[in-house]
């Protein structure tokens, strides 16, 4: 039994490790980027909050915010958060069109619904923001990365139970929300997809 036990927290720090350092590559990709474009305001859209004390959580938030003016975060639940607040839907945002130069929805777009949902995601971001990304983790990967969960999130009764998971999303799937113009990084065997939004 001990075995079991001591294998399960082996595999676990393992695949927190794998985390952290997938998300500071994910981090440092899209810091680069919006140097390259010079995005100065910033729009957090999912924002998790202080209290979100995961060793993996926030890595990406973070790195985007650091040495940027951060005008808004936004998340359906009120959370604390250093930078200015608001209860919002990422499907309806309370913004003007091009109200800031950069949004980041780091893994967000596969709990707000369906296909149609997920649409509409896509829309408001390019509608606010003259720049964007949007992040979401790889369904056919065999780690689920909110939940380390090996090869579970892909059985029916695991997608029907975890309500907050609405529509993970292959490649093929991901892509096809995208508006024409938005490039997209990873593969069918990699744990994310970053998909690069800039308007000409």
């Amino acid at each position: 039994m001990q075995l079991v036990v001591n294998a399960k927290s082996v595999i676990r720090r393992g695949v927190v490790y794998y985390s952290i350092r997938n998300r500071r590559a994910k981090a440092a990709a899209i810091s680069a980027w919006l140097d390259s474009l010079g995005c100065k305001t910033i729009l957090l859209i999912g924002a998790m909050g202080e209290a979100h004390i995961e060793p993996n959580g926030d890595i990406v938030e973070n790195a985007v915010a650091n040495g940027r003016e951060v005008r808004l975060a936004l998340n359906i639940d009120r959370v604390a958060t250093p930078h200015p607040f608001v209860v919002a839907d990422g499907r309806h945002l309370p913004l003007q069109a091009n109200v800031v130069d950069f949004a980041l929805a780091n893994a967000i777009i596969e709990h707000v619904g369906g296909e149609a949902d997920q649409r509409r995601f896509v829309a408001e971001q390019t509608r606010v923001a003259r720049n964007w990304v949007i992040t979401t983790p790889n369904k056919w990967f065999p780690v689920e990365s909110h939940t380390s969960v090996v090869f579970a999130h892909w059985l029916p009764s695991w997608r029907r139970d975890r309500i907050e998971f609405t529509r993970l999303l292959s490649l093929r799937e991901f892509k096809s929300l995208l508006p024409a113009g938005a490039k997209v990084t990873g593969h069918w065997w990699t744990p994310t997809f970053t998909a690069y939004y800039a308007k000409e």
